[in-house]
């Protein structure tokens, strides 16, 4: 009857034994704006920049990007929570008008660019900021654009969880 009585009282403190192990910490809250400079961003004709081209006959071409813009984004983190950006990727589309144009018939954008960080920490309702030089080639020849600029973010918490966030920031390029 001992045994059966110490099992049962196992059972019963075994949920209680559990909770205790629960993180003590829930997911944090995200707020991140971004504000770029100049706005719209200017484009300029590039010089000296060079994209290849492999051709199906494995021959390889080059050819100068058409343009280049330089701008610069400001991040603000607004909710309370520091964070590290783990990643920055880029991507650049015709537009006119301000409306994004989609290439048909097996057209590409050509673009490069390159990014400078004087650190990947923003503390708690701190800032950054990070430049970015873009070379571009587009479809229809013009300097109209929107570049799309996506960021990964990582917390952690003071129980050693780690939390993912994610944004992006968008930004015009005049004609």
């Amino acid at each position: 009857m001992k045994i059966v009585s110490r099992a049962a009282l196992a059972l019963a403190a075994l949920p209680w034994l559990v909770a205790c192990s629960s993180p003590t910490s829930s997911s944090p809250d995200f707020d991140v704006t971004f504000t770029a400079d100049p706005d719209p961003a200017v484009a300029s004709a590039s010089s000296g920049v060079q994209y290849k081209i492999t051709n199906a006959d494995d021959s390889v071409s080059y050819y100068d990007y058409d343009y280049r813009t330089h701008f610069t984004l400001h991040i603000q983190e607004n909710a309370g929570t520091d964070l590290t950006i783990t990643s920055i990727n880029l991507t650049i589309q015709q537009a006119t008008g301000g409306i994004v144009i989609t290439p048909s018939g097996g057209d590409q954008v050509y673009f490069k660019f390159n990014s400078s960080a004087p650190q990947n920490h923003i503390n708690a309702k701190g800032s950054a900021d990070i430049g970015f030089d873009v070379w571009y080639d587009l479809p229809n020849g013009g300097k109209e654009a929107l570049v799309t600029v996506g960021f990964a973010f990582e917390h952690t918490d003071s129980d050693d969880n780690t939390y993912s966030y994610s944004d992006t920031a968008s930004v015009k390029v005049a004609p």
